[in-house]
C-alpha cells in the first residue's frame, strides 16, 4: 500500500476540481491497478475541503482493508497517515509483509483484536467529551486489521473521523480533512 499513485490522464477532469462522483471513479481504478487482490472494493467516499478519504474494503470478508486519500485537484492517491499506516498490521507499514509487524499479533495480522467494536465506540465518546464537547460518534465502527475507524458528528452532521487502536484503546482523532461536504457508499454506488 504504500507510495503514491498518478491516475492516467484521461480519468482526469481538464481544470476543474474533482467531483465525487470522479473521485469515486479514481478509487476503483486505483483499486483495479492492485491487479494482485482483485478483493478490494471502494466501501465509502467521503468529500472533504481538503482531499477525499476512501475507505477500500475486502470484498471476500467485508472487512476494512485500508484508507486512502485523493487530492481534490491532481487526482493524486496516497495512503492516509495515521493509524491507517502505523497500526493496520495487514496492509499499513507495520505488517508482516514489511518485516515489522508486531510479535505480539503477528499471528493473527489484526484480526482478532482484543478491543470490541462496543469498547471501542465508548472509547471514542469518551476521548470526544472531552476533546470535542457536544460531539456524538457513530454508530458502525469500521475493523480494519488492528484498529476502528468512526465518524463522529455535531448537529446530526458529519464533522470528522478518528481511529481506536484495536488492542490498546488509544484514539487517534484525524485531523488533516477539513470541512465534511458529502459522502456516497458502496450501497449507493
Amino acid at each position: 500500500m504504500m507510495g503514491g499513485w498518478t491516475p492516467p490522464a484521461n480519468l482526469m477532469p481538464a481544470g476543474q476540481p474533482l467531483t465525487l462522483d470522479s473521485a469515486v471513479t479514481l478509487a476503483k481504478a486505483y483499486l483495479a491497478s492492485w491487479g494482485s487482490n482483485p478483493t478490494l472494493q471502494v466501501g465509502e467516499v467521503m468529500q472533504f475541503a481538503q482531499n477525499f478519504y476512501v475507505r477500500a474494503v475486502e470484498s471476500s470478508t467485508g472487512r476494512g482493508a485500508f484508507e486512502f486519500l485523493i487530492h481534490p485537484t491532481n487526482g493524486a492517491v496516497w495512503p492516509e497517515t495515521g493509524p491507517n499506516m502505523m497500526w493496520n498490521l495487514h496492509y499499513g507499514m507495520m505488517n508482516s509483509h514489511m518485516g515489522m509487524g508486531f510479535a505480539a499479533n503477528s499471528a493473527d495480522r489484526g484480526e482478532k483484536m482484543t478491543v470490541a467494536p462496543d469498547k471501542a465506540r465508548e472509547d471514542a465518546q469518551a476521548y470526544l467529551d472531552k476533546a470535542q464537547s457536544g460531539t456524538k460518534i457513530s454508530e458502525d465502527a469500521t475493523a480494519f486489521y488492528g484498529y476502528y475507524t468512526l465518524d463522529f458528528s455535531r448537529d446530526g452532521k458529519v464533522v470528522g473521523m478518528l481511529s481506536v487502536n484495536g488492542y490498546t484503546g488509544q484514539v487517534w482523532l484525524h485531523t488533516w480533512y477539513g470541512d465534511f461536504v458529502k459522502e456516497v457508499s458502496q450501497s449507493n454506488q
